[in-house]
Protein backbone atom coordinates (compact mmCIF):
# COMPACT_ATOMS: atom_id res chain seq x y z
CA UNK A 1 0.00 0.00 0.00
CA UNK A 2 1.28 3.44 -0.92
CA UNK A 3 1.87 6.00 1.80
CA UNK A 4 1.13 9.70 1.70
CA UNK A 5 2.39 12.21 4.22
CA UNK A 6 -0.05 15.08 4.58
CA UNK A 7 0.74 18.31 6.42
CA UNK A 8 -2.29 20.40 7.36
CA UNK A 9 -2.31 24.02 8.49
CA UNK A 10 -5.50 25.48 9.97
CA UNK A 11 -6.95 27.92 12.48
CA UNK A 12 -9.96 27.64 14.75
CA UNK A 13 -11.38 31.01 13.69
CA UNK A 14 -11.10 30.16 9.99
CA UNK A 15 -14.72 29.44 8.97
CA UNK A 16 -13.69 27.12 6.13
CA UNK A 17 -11.19 25.06 8.13
CA UNK A 18 -13.70 22.89 9.97
CA UNK A 19 -15.50 22.13 6.72
CA UNK A 20 -12.20 21.24 5.04
CA UNK A 21 -11.29 19.00 7.98
CA UNK A 22 -14.53 17.06 7.68
CA UNK A 23 -14.22 16.63 3.90
CA UNK A 24 -10.62 15.50 4.18
CA UNK A 25 -11.67 12.94 6.80
CA UNK A 26 -14.29 11.61 4.38
CA UNK A 27 -11.62 11.30 1.69
CA UNK A 28 -9.41 9.33 4.08
CA UNK A 29 -12.25 6.98 4.90
CA UNK A 30 -13.05 6.46 1.24
CA UNK A 31 -9.47 5.49 0.39
CA UNK A 32 -8.64 3.55 3.53
CA UNK A 33 -8.02 0.36 1.57
CA UNK A 34 -5.83 2.06 -1.04
CA UNK A 35 -3.63 4.61 0.67
CA UNK A 36 -1.94 4.76 4.04
CA UNK A 37 -1.97 8.38 5.19
CA UNK A 38 0.24 9.95 7.85
CA UNK A 39 -1.13 13.32 8.95
CA UNK A 40 0.85 16.10 10.61
CA UNK A 41 -1.15 19.10 11.84
CA UNK A 42 0.38 22.54 12.14
CA UNK A 43 -0.79 25.86 13.53
CA UNK A 44 -1.73 29.07 11.77
CA UNK A 45 -3.15 32.21 13.38
CA UNK A 46 -5.32 34.40 11.17
CA UNK A 47 -5.65 37.05 13.87
CA UNK A 48 -2.24 37.18 15.47
CA UNK A 49 -2.18 39.88 18.14
CA UNK A 50 -5.87 40.75 17.74
CA UNK A 51 -8.07 40.86 20.83
CA UNK A 52 -11.23 38.71 20.63
CA UNK A 53 -14.12 40.48 18.93
CA UNK A 54 -17.55 39.77 17.45
CA UNK A 55 -17.16 37.61 14.36
CA UNK A 56 -19.62 39.53 12.25
CA UNK A 57 -17.92 42.81 13.11
CA UNK A 58 -14.57 41.32 12.12
CA UNK A 59 -15.99 40.18 8.77
CA UNK A 60 -17.54 43.59 8.12
CA UNK A 61 -14.13 45.17 8.63
CA UNK A 62 -12.21 42.66 6.54
CA UNK A 63 -14.69 42.39 3.66
CA UNK A 64 -15.63 46.04 3.41
CA UNK A 65 -19.19 45.92 4.69
CA UNK A 66 -22.20 43.76 5.51
CA UNK A 67 -23.12 42.74 1.96
CA UNK A 68 -19.94 40.81 1.23
CA UNK A 69 -19.79 39.49 4.79
CA UNK A 70 -23.38 38.24 4.65
CA UNK A 71 -22.69 36.44 1.37
CA UNK A 72 -19.65 34.74 2.84
CA UNK A 73 -21.49 33.71 6.02
CA UNK A 74 -24.33 32.27 3.93
CA UNK A 75 -21.86 30.28 1.83
CA UNK A 76 -20.07 28.96 4.91
CA UNK A 77 -23.35 28.06 6.63
CA UNK A 78 -24.64 26.23 3.55
CA UNK A 79 -21.43 24.27 3.08
CA UNK A 80 -21.26 23.55 6.79
CA UNK A 81 -24.79 22.19 6.79
CA UNK A 82 -23.79 19.75 4.04
CA UNK A 83 -21.23 18.35 6.48
CA UNK A 84 -23.62 18.47 9.47
CA UNK A 85 -21.67 21.36 11.00
CA UNK A 86 -23.55 24.25 12.59
CA UNK A 87 -22.17 27.78 12.21
CA UNK A 88 -23.64 30.24 14.73
CA UNK A 89 -22.16 33.54 13.59
CA UNK A 90 -24.21 35.43 16.18
CA UNK A 91 -22.13 33.92 18.98
CA UNK A 92 -18.84 33.28 17.17
CA UNK A 93 -15.81 35.42 17.96
CA UNK A 94 -12.64 36.22 16.05
CA UNK A 95 -9.20 36.77 17.58
CA UNK A 96 -5.72 35.48 18.34
CA UNK A 97 -5.89 31.72 18.82
CA UNK A 98 -2.42 31.28 20.34
CA UNK A 99 -3.82 29.74 23.53
CA UNK A 100 -5.88 27.14 21.66
CA UNK A 101 -2.96 26.16 19.43
CA UNK A 102 -0.69 25.95 22.47
CA UNK A 103 -3.15 23.62 24.17
CA UNK A 104 -3.23 21.29 21.18
CA UNK A 105 0.57 21.21 20.91
CA UNK A 106 0.81 20.33 24.61
CA UNK A 107 -1.11 17.07 24.16
CA UNK A 108 1.14 14.06 23.69
CA UNK A 109 -1.49 11.59 22.53
CA UNK A 110 -2.34 12.08 18.82
CA UNK A 111 -5.80 10.65 19.41
CA UNK A 112 -6.59 13.00 22.28
CA UNK A 113 -5.09 15.92 20.37
CA UNK A 114 -7.49 15.13 17.53
CA UNK A 115 -10.39 14.90 19.96
CA UNK A 116 -9.44 18.24 21.50
CA UNK A 117 -9.11 19.84 18.07
CA UNK A 118 -12.62 18.76 17.13
CA UNK A 119 -13.98 19.96 20.47
CA UNK A 120 -12.39 23.40 20.09
CA UNK A 121 -13.88 23.80 16.60
CA UNK A 122 -17.34 22.96 17.92
CA UNK A 123 -16.87 25.18 20.94
CA UNK A 124 -16.06 28.32 18.98
CA UNK A 125 -18.26 27.67 15.95
CA UNK A 126 -21.40 26.04 17.30
CA UNK A 127 -21.48 26.42 21.07
CA UNK A 128 -20.43 30.06 21.39
CA UNK A 129 -17.77 29.22 23.99
CA UNK A 130 -14.83 31.54 24.65
CA UNK A 131 -11.82 29.58 23.39
CA UNK A 132 -9.69 32.68 24.04
CA UNK A 133 -10.15 32.03 27.77
CA UNK A 134 -7.53 29.64 29.13
CA UNK A 135 -9.88 28.24 31.76
CA UNK A 136 -12.40 27.38 29.05
CA UNK A 137 -9.70 25.47 27.17
CA UNK A 138 -8.79 23.54 30.32
CA UNK A 139 -12.46 22.68 30.77
CA UNK A 140 -12.75 21.47 27.18
CA UNK A 141 -9.65 19.33 27.68
CA UNK A 142 -11.30 17.61 30.63
CA UNK A 143 -14.36 16.92 28.49
CA UNK A 144 -12.26 14.87 26.06
CA UNK A 145 -10.49 12.97 28.83
CA UNK A 146 -7.40 15.12 29.40
CA UNK A 147 -7.68 15.20 33.17
CA UNK A 148 -3.97 15.30 33.98
CA UNK A 149 -2.63 17.48 31.18
CA UNK A 150 -1.15 20.83 32.18
CA UNK A 151 -0.97 23.53 29.55
CA UNK A 152 1.94 25.95 29.62
CA UNK A 153 0.17 28.71 27.73
CA UNK A 154 3.23 30.97 28.00
CA UNK A 155 5.76 28.41 26.76
CA UNK A 156 8.42 30.15 24.61
CA UNK A 157 9.16 26.80 22.96
CA UNK A 158 5.59 26.26 21.81
CA UNK A 159 5.21 29.89 20.74
CA UNK A 160 8.34 29.52 18.62
CA UNK A 161 6.96 26.33 17.08
CA UNK A 162 3.69 28.06 16.17
CA UNK A 163 5.60 30.89 14.50
CA UNK A 164 7.72 28.37 12.60
CA UNK A 165 4.57 26.58 11.42
CA UNK A 166 3.24 29.87 10.06
CA UNK A 167 6.45 30.68 8.21
CA UNK A 168 6.39 27.25 6.59
CA UNK A 169 2.81 27.74 5.41
CA UNK A 170 3.53 31.20 4.04
CA UNK A 171 6.33 29.77 1.90
CA UNK A 172 3.63 27.83 0.03
CA UNK A 173 0.67 30.22 0.02
CA UNK A 174 -1.05 32.72 2.28
CA UNK A 175 -4.08 31.47 4.16
CA UNK A 176 -5.71 28.35 5.50
CA UNK A 177 -6.89 25.62 5.32
CA UNK A 178 -3.78 24.36 3.59
CA UNK A 179 -2.93 20.73 2.76
CA UNK A 180 0.50 19.60 1.52
CA UNK A 181 0.77 16.09 0.06
CA UNK A 182 4.18 14.37 0.08
CA UNK A 183 5.79 17.80 -0.17
CA UNK A 184 4.80 17.88 -3.84
CA UNK A 185 1.19 18.96 -4.26
CA UNK A 186 -0.87 21.34 -2.20
CA UNK A 187 -4.53 22.15 -1.90
CA UNK A 188 -5.77 25.41 -0.45
CA UNK A 189 -9.31 25.76 0.84
CA UNK A 190 -12.33 23.63 1.63
CA UNK A 191 -12.11 21.44 -1.44
CA UNK A 192 -14.69 18.82 -2.33
CA UNK A 193 -14.14 15.27 -1.08
CA UNK A 194 -13.36 14.10 -4.61
CA UNK A 195 -10.59 16.69 -4.93
CA UNK A 196 -8.97 15.50 -1.71
CA UNK A 197 -9.24 11.90 -2.92
CA UNK A 198 -7.61 12.78 -6.22
CA UNK A 199 -4.74 14.57 -4.46
CA UNK A 200 -4.14 11.61 -2.16
CA UNK A 201 -4.07 9.16 -5.06
CA UNK A 202 -1.80 11.35 -7.17
CA UNK A 203 0.62 11.83 -4.29
CA UNK A 204 0.57 8.11 -3.52
CA UNK A 205 1.49 7.18 -7.07
CA UNK A 206 4.02 9.98 -7.42
CA UNK A 207 2.17 11.52 -10.36
CA UNK A 208 3.04 15.15 -9.53
CA UNK A 209 6.68 16.01 -10.17
CA UNK A 210 6.49 19.69 -9.23
CA UNK A 211 4.58 21.71 -6.66
CA UNK A 212 1.13 22.25 -8.15
CA UNK A 213 -1.63 24.42 -6.76
CA UNK A 214 -5.38 24.23 -6.51
CA UNK A 215 -7.22 27.03 -4.79
CA UNK A 216 -10.56 26.76 -2.99
CA UNK A 217 -12.42 28.59 -0.25
CA UNK A 218 -9.88 29.82 2.29
CA UNK A 219 -9.05 32.55 4.77
CA UNK A 220 -5.98 34.77 4.89
CA UNK A 221 -4.78 37.56 7.11
CA UNK A 222 -6.83 40.07 5.10
CA UNK A 223 -10.05 38.11 5.00
CA UNK A 224 -11.82 35.13 3.48
CA UNK A 225 -12.47 34.26 -0.13
CA UNK A 226 -14.43 31.67 -2.02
Amino acid sequence: MKQVNVVIWSDFVCPWCWIAKRRFEKALAGLADQVEVVVTTKSYRLARGIEPMDYKAALYQKLGGPAAADRMMAAVSDNGAMENLAYNFTTMRFGDTSAAHTAIKSIRSPVLAQDMTERVYKAVTTDGLDIFDREVLVSLAKEVGLTDTRFDFDSPKIRSEIERNEREANQITNGVPLFLFNNKLYLSGAQKVAVFEKALLEAATDVPTVLNASEGESCGIDGCQR
